[in-house]
Order: structure tokens, then sequence, then C-alpha cells
């Protein structure tokens, strides 16, 4: 079906239609990523699928999870923050995680929330922010704890802070790193 056929199909078609362009827009970082010889080709191509998914969401005016898609304007802004995470463009994605709205923030399930704040620990990470990743981590922790001590993902974050060092939140890293597992 072509995507002049989903938008015609209203609010379900155009959920459909944004989350497809927030999944190629995950898909075009990750290949970024990956990518040894010009990444920055694939990376330039990743704002444009999520002003796509914008466009939609606004076109759609609200969160909402037709046809359990959990697509919105809140869930555009989640994966802006995680395709900067990819990119690793740390201080882009805190700055875009900054600015979702709290209420909006609120009407998501617990887990989202969680994982939505190890992505920005993870971009403070990459921007020197080591003591506000903990604490972030920390919160995240609070909301979720299974988001945060089973993640592969966050068990790495945890062991390069540990290697970065983080100054004054040493202790509470330690505590964290203790109850993921993570020994030493």
């Amino acid at each position: 079906m072509p995507p002049s056929s989903l938008e015609q199909r209203g609010p379900e078609g155009l959920s459909v239609l944004g989350m497809l362009w927030l999944k190629a827009a995950m898909a075009q970082a990750a290949a970024a990523e990956a990518d040894d010889w010009s990444p920055d080709v694939l990376a330039r191509a990743v704002p444009g699928f999520l002003d796509q998914a914008d466009e939609h969401a606004e076109r759609l005016g609200r969160d909402d999870n037709l046809l359990w898609t959990s697509f919105g304007p809140t869930n555009c802004a989640l994966y802006r923050v995680a395709a900067h995470v990819q990119l690793s463009e740390g201080a882009d994605a805190v700055a875009v995680a900054a600015d979702i709205p709290a209420v909006s923030l609120a009407g998501l399930p617990r887990e989202r929330r969680a994982h939505l704040l190890t992505d920005r620990a993870i971009g403070e990470k990459q921007a020197g922010q080591r003591e506000d990743a903990v604490d972030t981590l920390l919160e995240a922790e609070e909301l979720a704890p299974e988001e945060v001590v089973c993640r592969p993902r966050t068990k790495r974050l945890v062991e390069d802070l540990r290697l970065l060092g983080v100054g004054g939140a040493d202790g509470r890293l330690r505590g964290l790193a203790d109850r993921c597992g993570l020994r030493g």
C-alpha cells in the first residue's frame, strides 16, 4: 500500500506511516554507526526521516496507541533522543530529552520513561556530563529497576562510567554497579 493510501486511512494510517518513518530513522542511524567508509553520508538522512515522522505526528495531533503503534509527538521525541545517542550526538540527545513536556512523559508507562532516561544518560556520558549520567541512571532505576540492572546496554554504560570516572558520583555509581552485578 503506498504512503498516500495509508494517509487516506485517517489517524490509524498516519500512526502506521509515522512509525515506519521512525523505524527507518533508527535503521539508518544503526547503519551509519556500523559503516566504516562513509557513516556521515548515512547519518545525514536520519533527520529527514525523523522530520517526516514529526509531520505525521503533527497531523495526528496527539499521542495515541492506534493499532498498537504508540505513535504521536512524544514517541517522535523519544526516537529522536535514541537516534542522537546512536549517532554519538550526546549533547543533542540531552537537549531533545529536556524539551519533552513533563505531562507527556507522565503519560508514558514507567518502563518507557526509564528507557528514555537510560538513553539520556548515554547522551550525558557522550556529552561529558558523567555525574549527571549517574544521577539519570539512578532516576531510571527508581522507575523500573529491571530496565537498568538487567539490560546489557546499561551495564556497558555503567562500566564506561567507571572507567572514565564520575567525580563526586563515584559512590552512587559503585552502588549501581553492585546492583548490576558488576564487581571490581
